[in-house]
Protein backbone atom coordinates (compact mmCIF):
# COMPACT_ATOMS: atom_id res chain seq x y z
CA UNK A 1 0.00 0.00 0.00
CA UNK A 2 1.43 3.40 -0.96
CA UNK A 3 2.54 5.70 1.83
CA UNK A 4 0.73 9.01 2.50
CA UNK A 5 3.83 10.86 1.29
CA UNK A 6 3.77 8.99 -2.04
CA UNK A 7 0.06 9.77 -2.45
CA UNK A 8 0.76 13.45 -1.80
CA UNK A 9 3.56 13.52 -4.40
CA UNK A 10 1.32 11.83 -6.98
CA UNK A 11 -1.53 14.23 -6.20
CA UNK A 12 0.77 17.26 -6.57
CA UNK A 13 2.19 15.99 -9.86
CA UNK A 14 -1.33 15.32 -11.15
CA UNK A 15 -2.47 18.80 -10.14
CA UNK A 16 0.59 20.32 -11.79
CA UNK A 17 -0.13 18.44 -15.02
CA UNK A 18 -3.76 19.58 -15.10
CA UNK A 19 -2.84 23.19 -14.32
CA UNK A 20 -0.20 23.20 -17.07
CA UNK A 21 -2.72 21.81 -19.56
CA UNK A 22 -5.29 24.45 -18.65
CA UNK A 23 -2.78 27.31 -18.69
CA UNK A 24 -0.90 26.30 -21.85
CA UNK A 25 -2.77 28.62 -24.26
CA UNK A 26 -1.94 31.56 -21.99
CA UNK A 27 1.72 30.73 -21.39
CA UNK A 28 2.91 31.77 -24.80
CA UNK A 29 2.55 30.85 -28.38
CA UNK A 30 4.53 27.99 -29.77
CA UNK A 31 5.22 28.33 -33.45
CA UNK A 32 6.46 25.69 -35.83
CA UNK A 33 7.94 26.36 -39.23
CA UNK A 34 7.05 23.48 -41.47
CA UNK A 35 7.02 22.38 -45.04
CA UNK A 36 4.73 19.44 -45.61
CA UNK A 37 1.72 18.84 -47.83
CA UNK A 38 -1.54 20.08 -46.33
CA UNK A 39 -4.02 17.21 -46.00
CA UNK A 40 -6.94 17.86 -48.38
CA UNK A 41 -10.40 18.33 -46.89
CA UNK A 42 -13.89 19.58 -47.58
CA UNK A 43 -16.20 20.89 -44.86
CA UNK A 44 -19.76 22.14 -44.99
CA UNK A 45 -19.88 25.69 -43.68
CA UNK A 46 -22.54 26.99 -41.35
CA UNK A 47 -23.78 29.19 -44.21
CA UNK A 48 -24.54 26.22 -46.44
CA UNK A 49 -21.57 26.21 -48.81
CA UNK A 50 -18.66 23.80 -48.88
CA UNK A 51 -15.12 24.92 -48.06
CA UNK A 52 -12.76 22.84 -50.18
CA UNK A 53 -9.07 23.40 -49.51
CA UNK A 54 -8.23 22.49 -53.11
CA UNK A 55 -10.38 25.42 -54.33
CA UNK A 56 -8.01 27.83 -52.58
CA UNK A 57 -5.00 26.94 -54.74
CA UNK A 58 -2.79 29.89 -55.52
CA UNK A 59 -3.40 31.83 -52.30
CA UNK A 60 -2.60 31.26 -48.64
CA UNK A 61 -5.18 29.80 -46.27
CA UNK A 62 -5.26 30.36 -42.53
CA UNK A 63 -6.85 27.42 -40.70
CA UNK A 64 -8.17 28.35 -37.27
CA UNK A 65 -8.89 25.30 -35.11
CA UNK A 66 -11.08 26.45 -32.23
CA UNK A 67 -14.12 25.79 -30.05
CA UNK A 68 -16.83 28.21 -28.97
CA UNK A 69 -16.30 27.51 -25.24
CA UNK A 70 -12.51 28.17 -25.41
CA UNK A 71 -11.51 31.55 -23.83
CA UNK A 72 -8.19 31.77 -25.73
CA UNK A 73 -10.07 31.05 -28.98
CA UNK A 74 -12.39 33.95 -28.21
CA UNK A 75 -9.41 36.23 -27.62
CA UNK A 76 -7.76 35.13 -30.83
CA UNK A 77 -10.88 35.96 -32.89
CA UNK A 78 -10.04 39.66 -32.50
CA UNK A 79 -6.54 39.00 -33.84
CA UNK A 80 -7.92 37.09 -36.82
CA UNK A 81 -10.41 39.90 -37.46
CA UNK A 82 -7.43 42.31 -37.67
CA UNK A 83 -5.71 39.98 -40.15
CA UNK A 84 -8.90 39.72 -42.23
CA UNK A 85 -9.13 43.51 -42.47
CA UNK A 86 -5.45 43.78 -43.51
CA UNK A 87 -5.44 41.05 -46.17
CA UNK A 88 -8.25 40.98 -48.75
CA UNK A 89 -10.01 37.72 -49.62
CA UNK A 90 -8.17 37.62 -52.95
CA UNK A 91 -4.88 37.28 -51.04
CA UNK A 92 -5.88 35.15 -48.04
CA UNK A 93 -8.70 32.76 -47.16
CA UNK A 94 -9.55 32.08 -43.52
CA UNK A 95 -11.53 29.14 -42.22
CA UNK A 96 -12.44 28.85 -38.54
CA UNK A 97 -13.08 25.18 -37.79
CA UNK A 98 -14.91 24.28 -34.59
CA UNK A 99 -13.32 20.98 -33.52
CA UNK A 100 -15.82 20.23 -30.74
CA UNK A 101 -18.01 17.58 -32.36
CA UNK A 102 -20.82 18.23 -29.89
CA UNK A 103 -21.36 21.86 -30.94
CA UNK A 104 -24.01 22.98 -33.40
CA UNK A 105 -24.06 25.36 -36.34
CA UNK A 106 -26.27 27.67 -34.27
CA UNK A 107 -23.67 27.82 -31.49
CA UNK A 108 -20.92 28.56 -34.01
CA UNK A 109 -23.06 31.27 -35.64
CA UNK A 110 -23.64 32.92 -32.24
CA UNK A 111 -19.89 32.70 -31.54
CA UNK A 112 -19.12 34.29 -34.93
CA UNK A 113 -21.43 37.21 -34.17
CA UNK A 114 -20.14 37.72 -30.62
CA UNK A 115 -16.39 37.27 -31.09
CA UNK A 116 -15.60 37.74 -34.78
CA UNK A 117 -18.02 40.67 -35.02
CA UNK A 118 -19.71 39.14 -38.03
CA UNK A 119 -23.47 38.93 -38.38
CA UNK A 120 -24.37 36.53 -41.13
CA UNK A 121 -22.03 35.07 -43.70
CA UNK A 122 -18.53 36.43 -44.13
CA UNK A 123 -17.77 34.02 -46.94
CA UNK A 124 -17.82 36.76 -49.59
CA UNK A 125 -14.97 38.35 -47.62
CA UNK A 126 -13.08 35.04 -47.53
CA UNK A 127 -13.78 34.01 -43.91
CA UNK A 128 -15.54 30.68 -43.57
CA UNK A 129 -16.92 29.03 -40.42
CA UNK A 130 -17.35 25.25 -40.33
CA UNK A 131 -17.86 22.40 -37.92
CA UNK A 132 -15.37 19.53 -37.90
CA UNK A 133 -16.82 16.06 -37.47
CA UNK A 134 -15.69 12.61 -36.48
CA UNK A 135 -16.22 11.57 -40.11
CA UNK A 136 -14.03 14.35 -41.55
CA UNK A 137 -11.52 14.65 -38.69
CA UNK A 138 -9.69 17.72 -40.03
CA UNK A 139 -8.26 19.00 -36.73
CA UNK A 140 -6.23 15.88 -35.92
CA UNK A 141 -4.93 15.70 -39.51
CA UNK A 142 -3.28 19.07 -38.88
CA UNK A 143 -2.04 18.26 -35.38
CA UNK A 144 -4.58 20.52 -33.67
CA UNK A 145 -4.42 18.85 -30.27
CA UNK A 146 -4.58 22.10 -28.27
CA UNK A 147 -6.79 25.14 -28.66
CA UNK A 148 -6.44 27.46 -30.35
CA UNK A 149 -4.22 26.16 -33.14
CA UNK A 150 -3.58 28.14 -36.32
CA UNK A 151 -2.09 26.61 -39.44
CA UNK A 152 -0.89 28.62 -42.43
CA UNK A 153 -1.06 26.82 -45.77
CA UNK A 154 0.67 28.45 -48.75
CA UNK A 155 -0.75 28.80 -52.25
CA UNK A 156 0.95 25.56 -53.30
CA UNK A 157 -0.87 23.55 -50.64
CA UNK A 158 2.06 23.22 -48.25
CA UNK A 159 1.81 23.75 -44.49
CA UNK A 160 4.26 26.56 -43.77
CA UNK A 161 3.64 27.47 -40.15
CA UNK A 162 1.61 26.35 -37.16
CA UNK A 163 0.92 28.21 -33.94
CA UNK A 164 -0.44 26.79 -30.71
CA UNK A 165 -1.95 29.29 -28.30
CA UNK A 166 -3.10 32.85 -28.83
CA UNK A 167 -1.06 34.45 -31.59
CA UNK A 168 -1.04 38.16 -32.32
CA UNK A 169 -2.20 39.59 -35.63
CA UNK A 170 1.25 41.05 -36.30
CA UNK A 171 2.85 37.58 -36.28
CA UNK A 172 0.20 36.17 -38.60
CA UNK A 173 0.48 39.13 -40.97
CA UNK A 174 4.28 38.81 -41.03
CA UNK A 175 3.99 35.12 -41.97
CA UNK A 176 1.39 35.85 -44.67
CA UNK A 177 3.56 38.70 -45.95
CA UNK A 178 6.54 36.34 -46.14
CA UNK A 179 4.45 33.98 -48.30
CA UNK A 180 3.43 36.86 -50.57
CA UNK A 181 7.07 37.93 -50.99
CA UNK A 182 8.14 34.33 -51.67
CA UNK A 183 5.37 33.93 -54.27
CA UNK A 184 6.43 37.10 -56.08
CA UNK A 185 10.12 36.21 -56.00
CA UNK A 186 9.43 32.64 -57.05
CA UNK A 187 10.74 31.03 -53.88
Amino acid sequence: MPSPRFKLVVALLSLSTVMTYLAEPYLGVRTYEELRPAPPFALATIDGSTFLLADQAGKPVLLDFMATWCPPCREEMGEIRTVRSAWPAANLSIVSIDVDYSETAEQLDQFRAAYAGLNGSAEAEGWFFALDSAETYVGPQYGANALPTLVLVDGDGMVRRSWVGVVRASAIMEAVGDLQVAAVSGG
